[in-house]
């Protein structure tokens, strides 16, 4: 997928397993997160058992201070097939707003584009994979990791979004892990990355 700085970064990934459905009848997903000193990477795999539609999604909401409530400048990122691979996208990277209640691009308030995403296939296991700076400049819409004084807790859901066949037929199945309403917690330190779910 897209070039990282390390040979492989999910050997230290923390591995989230089974959730689901999906449209064709229910399928076990995996998410993998892991770091290293600059970029947090996550990704996701699952059987689609067909190919990717344009308007399947994986994402992944941060709850920035851990308190388990949506505040603004929470951080949100997520990707789909009709995102170009490789680029910083405006918009795949999100930020909230408005006391929490709605998300907007950080690029469409002037923020910065802060995560690049790539996907692809072997067979039918499908895999979305993002990366996204630890410590952006810009500070009002993405988190800001600092590592130096010892390992720092987010608030982390991950959403998958996928289209029922036929291309085109606009019936989704969403599933968040662990539930729309609360996250998981995702502490990373130095050199280690570890999650928990309720």
């Amino acid at each position: 997928m897209f070039r990282r700085p390390t040979a492989n970064p999910l050997d230290r990934s923390t591995a989230l397993g089974g959730y689901g459905p999906v449209p064709e009848g229910g399928a076990p997903a995996t998410a993998y997160v892991t770091h290293d000193r600059d970029y947090l990477y996550l990704a996701v795999t699952f059987d689609r058992k067909s190919p990717f539609h344009a308007i399947d999604l994986v994402g992944f909401e941060f709850d920035n201070d851990n308190d388990g409530i949506r505040e603004d400048g929470d951080d949100i990122v997520f990707t789909t097939p009709g995102i170009p691979q490789n680029t910083e996208w405006p918009g795949a990277d999100f930020y909230r707003y408005n006391g929490g209640a709605y998300n907007a691009s950080d690029a469409a308030v002037g923020g910065t584009t802060d995560v690049i995403s790539a996907w692809g296939t072997v067979g039918t296991t499908g895999v979305f994979e993002m990366r996204h700076d630890l410590n952006s400049s810009d500070d009002a819409h993405d988190f800001s990791i600092d590592l130096s004084g010892g390992p720092v807790t987010l608030g982390m859901q991950i959403g998958v979004q996928l289209e029922a066949d036929p291309v085109g037929s606009g019936i989704t199945v969403d599933t968040y892990k662990p539930t729309f309403a609360t996250y998981c917690q995702l502490t990373l330190g130095k050199k280690t990355t570890a999650v928990t779910c309720p």
